[in-house]
């Protein structure tokens, strides 16, 4: 009885969440009310704010829990692809692997990306741990990348640092040459990006 309830309260609150983000990436969020929200969503006003205190709090949320997504995906496909690769891929690789799953996902759904561009870094610094508990499919982004370089006895310099750096450079690239194609297009793009990656990668490992 008691989980039922609990999923009724998940569901419910997602409910919110994906009828915020319709609103947010189709008529903007300046634009968009609570009222608007919870009627989407098929809940009264009163509910609303049994999960979230106003709309800048559901839509902090919403941009940790969507980059957090991402970042979620990005992990699980590259365990596919590490099981299927005929050799091991080295750490940098694996870096490199991640970025592309972000970017090309970034480039196939312009509404997220116009959405949580320049946020991605909240998906591993600021996800809600009731996200992570309640979101049983959904890692620790840091602590799996930190795992991912221990089983491959990899030390880095910086750890935090590197991986945000890495985060934001996608950030404040992407936005652009998606959308407006500037200063190159995305093809052109990505492998200069992708060698960016490399060398801050390559730089913060430490030598055994």
């Amino acid at each position: 009885m008691i989980k039922k309830v609990e999923l009724n309260k998940e569901r419910k609150k997602n409910d919110l969440l994906n009828a915020a983000y319709k609103l947010f990436t189709t008529i903007g969020f300046a634009e968009t009310t609570i009222t608007q929200i919870a009627s989407k969503a098929k809940v009264g006003k009163g509910t609303f704010y049994l999960y979230f205190k106003s709309k800048e709090d559901i839509n902090r949320a919403l941009i940790a829990h969507k980059s957090g997504k991402l970042l979620q995906q990005a992990v699980d496909e590259l365990e596919k692809h590490c099981q299927n690769a005929p050799q091991a891929l080295s750490i940098t690789d694996k870096f490199i692997y991640l970025t592309d799953y972000i970017v090309t996902a970034f480039s196939e759904d312009m509404a997220l990306l116009r959405y949580i561009s320049k946020h991605l870094s909240r998906g591993m610094f600021s996800l809600p741990l009731d996200d992570l508990t309640h979101n049983a499919e959904w890692v620790d982004f840091r602590a799996y990348l930190l795992n991912m370089l221990e089983q491959d006895s990899q030390q880095v310099k910086n750890f935090d640092l590197m991986i945000f750096t890495i985060i934001e450079l996608i950030n404040a690239t992407c936005y652009n040459v998606i959308l407006h194609g500037q200063p190159v297009t995305f093809s052109d793009y990505k492998p200069y990006l992708f060698n960016c990656v490399r060398l801050i990668v390559n730089d913060a490992l430490k030598t055994p």
